[in-house]
């Protein structure tokens, strides 16, 4: 969800440096419209840091990229990311509660706290309230094999979905301020008293109001209950266009105030088409170009999402692979022994550093003396530390166990700079002890 956010608006400010948005000053003059603007980022910091805001963003807040972005359609994105973790946890909270009146009172609580708070999740408790009743309760079937039960509850559908945008109706035409009376009872978040008696005012378009939940919650049962609505959801036009609708959600804004305001301020300045035929005009051109637009930007944006989206879970549901040497498929001496040694030149690597002593299994060190098995210089069994940094498959016993090492003789000077370099470093393993 992010990444194709991220993609668009990083095309955006591209755009927005070239200039695209030029015209868009002159729009207000000839629309009425005090909507339109969009800055600049000061540099590519600001774009940086408000990319990253969108995922940690608290609703009910507009991100600051909304002022950078065409359009404020971003701050869709920190309540959907944000409020999956209350439907995941809600869904195995009610999943524990066995008995059906304590569950329906479980949801009918969240929501109600919910939407007093003003906090959008109570459309996703809502959602989840629809999901259980399908899942559990099965009543879509259980419905439509009554219908007199069905035709009133498909009659209560459609007065809620057309409630919807009759209260927005209303309160723009200034019949009646239902929206601004709803939000006046909700809390102020600083002081607890009413919003009417703190900041009485029109909803902000990132604030959840309560037409808009009773109007998604009908739209999502209707699709479920009745096949006349998805008969239309599913005509052959929506289905090519669903694979787009989200580059569509997040590009459309910037084709209208780019390509848009530019053709609308060239033709209103000729003075020769009405307003009326000039928006004809700008529908079909900008819709085209948002069509082609969806096209080219889809499989980038969307097939990168889908792509990281796979390997998250490939990455957690499968067993990884295992861990292979840096230097895989060479051997491990491929370096110590450059100066073509042979056997004799493969070493630790501590050991190649100071070049003392040399090494060929695992039981790394015997200091002195001729090669024995298991002996020392002078006949006594050695303990030999076994390192870290040592290659397993580089130990050979002998028959009875003994460790076989090649060992270069030193003076009493040499070993005791050896044991002064080597006997600190204990996690590397290149130390000898002599038995007594």
């Amino acid at each position: 969800m992010v990444i194709p956010a991220i993609v668009v608006a990083a095309l955006e400010y591209f755009f927005i440096e070239l200039g695209l948005t030029a015209k868009l000053e002159w729009l207000p003059s000839i629309t009425w419209s005090t909507w339109p603007w969009v800055t600049n980022y000061p540099n590519f910091g600001w774009f940086m840091n408000e990319i990253l805001e969108l995922g940690y963003l608290i609703p009910n807040k507009a991100p600051g990229i909304v002022n950078h972005y065409c359009v404020g359609v971003l701050w869709t994105i920190p309540v959907q990311l944000q409020f999956s973790y209350t439907t995941l946890l809600g869904a195995i909270m009610v999943r524990e509660i066995k008995s059906h009146w304590k569950r329906f009172c479980f949801y009918f609580w969240c929501i109600s706290v919910n939407w007093y708070s003003m906090n959008w999740g109570s459309c996703f408790w809502v959602g989840l309230l629809i999901a259980d009743l399908n899942v559990t309760y099965n009543y879509v079937a259980w419905l439509q094999t009554r219908p007199r039960y069905l035709y009133p509850f498909f009659l209560l559908l459609w007065v809620l979905i057309i409630q919807g945008p009759l209260w927005t109706f209303l309160e723009d035409r200034g019949f009646y301020t239902l929206m601004t009376r709803e939000r006046n009872i909700h809390p102020n978040i600083a002081t607890g008293a009413p919003q009417g008696q703190i900041d009485s005012m029109y909803p902000a378009y990132f604030e959840p109001r309560l037409n808009t939940i009773l109007f998604a919650g009908a739209v999502q049962m209707m699709t479920e209950l009745s096949t006349s609505f998805q008969s239309f959801l599913s005509l052959k036009l929506w289905i090519i266009l669903f694979p787009h609708t989200f580059t569509i959600y997040l590009v459309h804004g910037f084709v209208f105030w780019s390509f848009g305001a530019w053709l609308c301020v060239t033709l209103a300045s000729l003075e020769i088409l009405p307003y009326w035929s000039i928006c004809l005009i700008l529908f079909v051109c900008c819709y085209t170009i948002i069509g082609l637009a969806a096209m080219m930007i889809t499989p980038f944006s969307e097939g990168a999402a889908m792509a990281l989206c796979r390997n998250l879970w490939r990455w957690a549901s499968e067993e990884p692979v295992p861990h292979r040497s840096t230097l895989a498929p060479f051997r491990k001496d491929l370096f110590l022994n450059r100066h073509g040694e042979g056997e004799s030149g493969r070493r630790d690597e501590e050991v190649a550093v100071h070049g003392v002593v040399e090494v060929l299994d695992e039981k790394n060190f015997v200091a002195g003396g001729e090669e024995q098995d298991g002996k020392d210089g002078k006949g006594e069994d050695v303990d030999v530390d076994v390192g870290p940094f040592d290659d397993v498959n580089e130990v050979a016993s002998s028959s009875s166990g003994s460790v076989r090492s090649r060992t270069k003789s030193i003076s009493a000077v040499d070993r005791q700079v050896l044991d002064d370099v080597i006997t600190p470093v204990d996690g590397l393993g290149i130390r000898a002890e002599e038995k007594k």
